[in-house]
């Protein structure tokens, strides 16, 4: 009887740990939002053709994100432009958006993040979600590139449903990416917990303005 009264205990602790690890692996989210921006560097040689292709977006619906911009043949390198796109729930884990981007000569994963994508991700990024050898990436595949975004967190404001993933870049700070989105500095630290915003690289999200 003890023993029947043991392996009962160990089967009621069993199914206790079962589902206690349902609850540890729950969806990190649920669902995304229909628009998020990335803020996208303007690095000589690229142009609104190019940055169209690669984002699936047509140039008047880029224009239409950046009324700072009059025209396709406007844009100068060394600033940024808005490019809009759906922010999804992906594997249930995160928020980002994949992007298919057809190879080309001389490619490499830490290439295109750095230069197509205008380090909106990172090589390592990229190889994690494709099959090829880094060392060998064919010409003219497809490959997936991910792009993580934000949809606001309710925790720290409601006003605000629309966000920019926003690379750092070197000389960049708290100050001048709080100046330059119009954002609060205390809010955009809220937005991005132990984010920092002097190191040069990396993502934060911004709020930005429809």
């Amino acid at each position: 009887m003890a023993s029947k009264r043991k392996r009962l205990i160990l089967l009621l602790s069993s199914c206790l740990v079962l589902v206690l690890l349902c609850f540890s692996v729950e969806a990190k989210c649920r669902s995304g939002c229909d628009l998020a921006l990335a803020s996208y560097y303007i690095w000589e040689g690229s142009n609104l053709t190019y940055i169209s292709s690669i984002f699936n977006q047509t140039i008047p619906e880029i224009l239409r994100q950046n009324p700072h911009v009059p025209n396709q043949d406007s844009i100068h390198s060394g600033t940024r432009i808005n490019i809009p796109f759906s922010c999804e729930c992906l594997t249930g884990d995160f928020l980002g958006h994949n992007f298919e981007y057809l190879t080309q000569g001389g490619d490499t994963y830490e290439k295109i993040a750095r230069i197509a994508f205008a380090n909106l991700t990172n090589g390592n990024w990229i190889q994690v979600v494709n099959i090829y050898d880094p060392t060998r990436l064919p010409n003219s595949v497809f490959i997936n590139v991910t792009v993580n975004c934000s949809c606001g967190d309710s925790r720290v404001s409601e006003d605000y449903g629309l966000f920019e993933t926003y690379p750092l870049r070197p000389g960049e700070n708290l100050s001048s990416v709080a100046n330059a989105s119009g954002a609060p500095a205390e809010l955009l630290q809220r937005f991005n917990p132990g984010s920092n915003f002097s190191a040069g690289s990396g993502i934060v999200f911004v709020p930005a303005k429809g």
